[in-house]
């Protein structure tokens, strides 16, 4: 796990004349300073979520859902097959589309359109912890019968437990740039009046994707997962 501390490239020392956090208004001139910490980490994503679509048309409308039925299933059990049981599935949406054509007659009047054929979209979201296996599952679908790729995202089972891990470190670094500044201005700090935490989404990294060709697996490369986060601090201070 990468770690990394920014100083914001201007840590600001604000007084009561100057827009002050929430609650601190009523401060008096001269007597508090304001800091913001910020703590950033880029860490490995641990889980991936893929949508697959299968879709498929037929003359009528039954004849294409019950293809699309057998193709969704097929794409089912071989994602199941390759994940080894380490995967989540769902059904996000599931459409079916009547295909037209204009049909031009004689009589002006009764010139319109009709459908030609019926189009049924299935969409199948795949979670899984197979971070290494991705490529696998996405030609294994594609081979079961899955038209489209709709989506892929990378993302960590403990968000939560990392973005609170970002959190302190982002009050270490306020703190720190606190005492710097005190120093500089030859100020003594008294204590911290004022907290405020300010979470960041965790970001995705970069991700590469290339379709495979013959017997080649696609190769996936996730990147890292930047998780961010700020807090701002009000200090008491004497001269």
């Amino acid at each position: 796990m990468k770690r990394e501390y920014r100083t914001i490239g201007v840590l600001t020392v604000l007084f009561a004349l100057l827009t002050l956090p929430a609650g601190a208004q009523d401060r008096q001139p001269g007597t508090s300073m304001d800091v913001t910490g910020q703590a950033v980490m880029s860490v490995a994503p641990n889980q991936a979520i893929i949508t697959f679509t299968v879709e498929t048309s037929e003359a009528k409308a039954a004849s294409a859902v019950e293809r699309n039925a057998k193709l969704a299933d097929r794409v089912i059990r071989a994602l199941k097959q390759k994940a080894e049981q380490d995967i989540t599935l769902s059904t996000s949406s599931f459409h079916i589309q009547p295909v037209h054509e204009r049909e031009d007659k004689p009589d002006a009047s009764s010139s319109g359109f009709t459908p030609k054929a019926y189009r049924v979209s299935n969409s199948i979201v795949v979670k899984t912890g197979r971070i290494e296996r991705i490529g696998e599952l996405i030609d294994a679908a594609v081979a079961a019968g899955a038209t489209r790729v709709g989506s892929l995202s990378f993302s960590r089972s403990d968000s939560d437990a990392l973005q609170r891990q970002a959190a302190a470190m982002a009050l270490e670094n306020a703190v720190e740039n606190a005492e710097v500044l005190a120093k500089a201005a030859g100020l003594s700090l008294k204590g911290i009046t004022y907290i405020q935490f300010v979470p960041n989404m965790m970001q995705p990294g970069g991700m590469e994707l290339a379709l495979a060709e013959g017997e080649a697996v696609t190769p996936i490369l996730p990147g890292q997962i930047t998780v961010e986060s700020y807090v701002n601090l009000t200090y008491e201070i004497a001269r």
